[in-house]
């Protein structure tokens, strides 16, 4: 399926030049996202991950400590590698570029630690002393005290008991009980080496939770859903292995030039887990982050093409959702940051427009609660659009008002129509997979409810559309509101924010393929233009 694009680059099955006239900043800041190690010795070489830290080395302090020129054995926009010198004690850790200074992240001197070192590695583990409260609902507050969790999160993460265990879903080891605070739901809200701030996670259930850190795992604790107005039934399960890639080619510039592709990755979530990164060629120099993979090509040749590939394997499950719409609350927490994020306006979700405001009111009428809004928006849509897989437009609202559109068309409308009635929604992009092993590009959606989270939905197939290899349920206009096959993989949910690498860097922007960000593709030094493919989603297996 290739769609109009705002700026040509990485279509589906085709291949376009891009220009590249895109305007470079020059104010971005160093941003750490990681050092290794931590805890670690002089003479020791420290690792720091980032990226803004540019071609040119300035410096970086740890604990207040410059290391002279020679103590560096590498310096590139994402990555630092220096001998730590024999004066440093324990402190922060900086990078500084022209444009300042980065964030912080604590260095711990081993030598400086007056415990013996078997005591140390059992203190220095992260402790939970007790959760406040210890019972609530999805989306409440959960305060967790302790120590040694760190000063800041790093690569920290909460877990809490996930909501498919039961007797009908066998997980394949002992993480698979658990699933983590999501980033994307911005459930974190506050970290420090005592007291972690957060939310609890849609897809969550009653059992424990624990803190793991770069400093290793705490014990764990019970936590107690309770309060919700209804629950997810997680139904059959199927195993995929697939395969993405890219391929880059006639590049034009001078060979000193390189290109930083930002790479989706197959997302987690409550019914899309054990996500594993099987394979990946070339190596990415960041490898999560907000769900992208950043991989940086060097060295580029006019006559050569270079190929970039992952392989995932990932379990999808089927899920119903049972509610009780008399117990669902009508009332948002408006302060809260994924209510203002999920219901604001972006490049890609016309919120405001009139034309989106006119159709939310003959949709919605005079229903009050969020899930009837919801579900009015849903079936006003797949009785006023009519699926047609090929149909592009520049703008979604010129698939509203001429009455068609592709999935694409279906699920921003959702959202951009739910968002303005101020229901919290965003969009899934990812593929269908028809029979044999093939897989389409395919969009879908879906909205947040209060001590419920979030409830899919699928527009387009709603409208009862045909797709050749891909059989529909019975009552596909009631089945996608709310329950959601297992024959779908997802590569993004909402738009996600990638970062800039480079301040003279040129950005590519591109909306419509099989993950929605920001930024996909930078080309720094002496490239002028390229051109790539993104190819179609390869599906190896299904178990």
């Amino acid at each position: 399926m290739i769609r109009k694009l705002r700026v040509p680059f990485l279509l589906f099955g085709g291949t376009l030049l891009l220009l590249l006239g895109i305007h470079a900043l020059n104010s971005i800041k160093p941003y750490i996202t990681s050092i290794e190690p931590t805890v670690g010795k002089p003479g020791q070489t420290l690792t720091i991950r980032g990226w803004g830290f540019g071609e040119e080395r300035i410096r970086i302090t740890i604990g207040g400590v410059i290391p002279p020129a020679s103590a560096y054995e590498e310096w590139s926009p994402t990555r630092i590698r220096v001998r730590i010198p024999n004066d440093t004690s324990s402190g922060l850790v900086y990078v500084f570029n022209r444009n300042g200074k980065s964030n912080p992240i604590l260095f711990t001197n081993l030598e400086e630690i007056p415990v013996p070192a078997q005591e140390m590695k059992e203190l220095s583990f992260p402790k939970i002393t007790s959760i406040e409260p210890e019972k609530g609902a999805v989306g409440d507050l959960v305060t967790i005290y302790g120590r040694n969790f760190g000063v800041n999160r790093g690569n920290g993460i909460v877990y809490f008991s996930w909501a498919g265990n039961s007797a009908t879903v066998q997980p394949k080891d002992k993480m698979s009980l658990y699933l983590a605070a999501s980033d994307v739901d911005l459930d974190y809200e506050g970290w420090s080496d005592t007291e972690i701030r957060v939310r609890v996670p849609s897809g969550a259930g009653s059992g424990n939770l624990f803190v793991l850190s770069d400093r290793g795992s705490s014990n764990a604790v019970y936590f107690d859903l309770e309060g919700s107005a209804g629950s997810v039934v997680y139904k059959e399960k199927r195993t995929y292995t697939v395969r993405s890639s890219l391929s880059i080619q006639n590049v034009v510039g001078r060979e000193d030039g390189g290109l930083y592709l930002w790479v989706p990755r197959v997302q987690e979530g409550p019914n899309q887990r054990d996500v594993q990164l099987t394979e990946q060629d070339p190596k990415a120099e960041i490898e999560n982050y907000n769900g992208l993979m950043l991989v940086f090509l060097k060295n580029l040749l006019p006559n050569r093409t270079y190929r970039v590939a992952q392989t995932f394997l990932l379990d999808r499950y089927e899920i119903e959702t049972r509610l009780n719409p008399q117990k669902l609350k009508t009332e948002y927490d408006r302060t809260r940051a994924l209510y203002q994020v999920y219901t604001a306006e972006n490049p890609i979700t016309p919120v405001k427009d009139p034309e989106i405001k006119k159709h939310v009111e003959l949709a919605v009428g005079k229903e009050k609660s969020p899930y009837g809004k919801a579900q009015r928006i849903y079936l006003y849509l797949t009785q006023k659009l009519k699926f047609e897989p090929n149909r592009m437009y520049r703008s979604v609202v010129q698939g509203l008002q001429e009455g068609r559109g592709d999935s694409y068309t279906f699920a921003l409308l959702f959202v951009a129509m739910a968002r303005n009635a101020g229901i919290p929604a965003r969009t899934i992009a990812g593929y269908l997979v028809t029979e044999p092993k093939q897989a389409l590009p395919h969009f879908w959606c879906e909205f947040y409810l209060e001590g419920v989270g979030w409830i899919e939905v699928d527009p387009a197939l709603g409208s009862v559309p045909a797709i050749e290899g891909f059989k529909l349920p019975l009552d596909p206009r009631t089945y996608y509101f709310g329950s959601m096959d297992n024959r779908r993989i997802a590569f993004s949910r909402g738009l996600v924010q990638a970062k800039r690498i480079s301040p003279y860097g040129r950005t590519i922007e591109q909306p419509e393929i099989h993950s929605l960000q920001t930024i996909y593709a930078e080309a720094v030094g002496g490239i002028r233009s390229f051109s790539g493919t993104w190819n179609n989603l390869e599906v190896i297996g299904i178990y």
